[in-house]
């Protein structure tokens, strides 16, 4: 690599990235605020990723049109303020399934998970219910098998000295049931285990509601869980959410993760606290707008479009 390479890589001072960002034409209305956010309280390259929410903002030019740092600045503070007011609706749902999932198992039930250590792998050991005085699978074996077993080994290992998790390795011979496995798996692993469950045990689980193919406006899916999962990893990683497309297609469209998100969490507390969410989740949003542009003497706008 040449040197002229490697100086372009260097790490600039806070002056030096300042007028940087006047060299794009991005009018420095504040210069004292600017500096003391980028050295506090977001990254600069964090904080200039928001460029692509300008109107006029030219990629292919890197130019900034004379949008001012300030507005940067807004934009920031309300993906922050959103993405702190949403994670607290989205530990509630998470905290919900795994709640819900635990009670699944009922006292004449028997689910039960052995690790494998030579494998990496967490199997099944005890995998049945009672349904109508008839033993039924709690779990699809060949999903478990599938998507599942390494993964859930995985968590849980890396629990494995954690005293609740340990006790069951000392004195169980590593066979954890599954209403203290749900305790120590991610989001990601969670959903995994609903995907797992039989027919029987997710329409109990779903209160007859469908998993898959949605029929009622309200109604909360797989896809929906996807999207909260997505969701809560960008707010926990530090990442914008704002402007950001959803991989997932909701009735052949694409919406925002952001957008997506706050519809997925409506359908989710619909379910688990009959909770409808729409009108409360979209005010506070609308509040944090409203006070962050008064602060910042901005017109931003984020309004959530519904998927119909």
């Amino acid at each position: 690599m040449s040197e002229s390479v490697l100086d372009s890589k260097k790490s600039l001072s806070i002056e030096e990235r300042i007028n940087k960002l006047q060299k794009r034409n991005l009018l420095i209305d504040d210069y004292g605020l600017l500096y003391d956010y980028i050295k506090n309280i977001n990254t600069y390259y964090h904080i200039t990723g928001y460029r692509f929410l300008l109107d006029n903002y030219d990629v292919k030019e890197d130019n900034y049109y004379n949008h001012k740092s300030t507005e940067l600045i807004a934009l920031s503070e309300i993906d922050r303020k959103i993405s702190i007011m949403l994670f607290q609706e989205i530990r509630k749902i998470e905290e919900s399934l795994r709640t819900r999932l635990a009670n699944l198992c009922g006292q004449d039930d028997m689910v039960t998970f052995k690790l494998d250590n030579d494998n990496g792998l967490a199997l099944l050991d005890h995998n049945y219910c009672l349904i109508n005085h008839v033993k039924e699978k709690f779990i699809a074996n060949d999903q478990y098998d599938n998507i599942l077993g390494k993964v859930l080994y995985d968590d849980i290992h890396k629990t494995r000295e954690e005293p609740t998790i340990k006790h069951y390795i000392d004195e169980y011979n590593g066979i954890i049931p599954i209403w203290v496995a749900i305790n120590f798996i991610s989001f990601g692993t969670l959903i995994k285990m609903i995907d797992c469950l039989t027919t029987v045990k997710l329409n109990e689980f779903m209160e007859g509601k469908p998993y898959k193919k949605v029929k009622g406006a309200m109604d909360p899916s797989r896809t929906d869980l996807k999207a909260i999962h997505m969701l809560r990893n960008k707010i926990s990683h530090h990442s914008n959410i704002l402007g950001k497309q959803s991989p997932y297609i909701v009735k052949g469209k694409f919406y925002s993760i952001y957008s997506l998100g706050y519809v997925s969490i409506c359908h989710w507390s619909s379910l688990l606290f009959k909770d409808n969410l729409t009108l409360s989740l979209r005010q506070k949003i609308e509040n944090i707008l409203v006070e962050v542009n008064k602060e910042y003497n901005t017109t931003f706008n984020f309004s959530i479009i519904y998927p119909e």
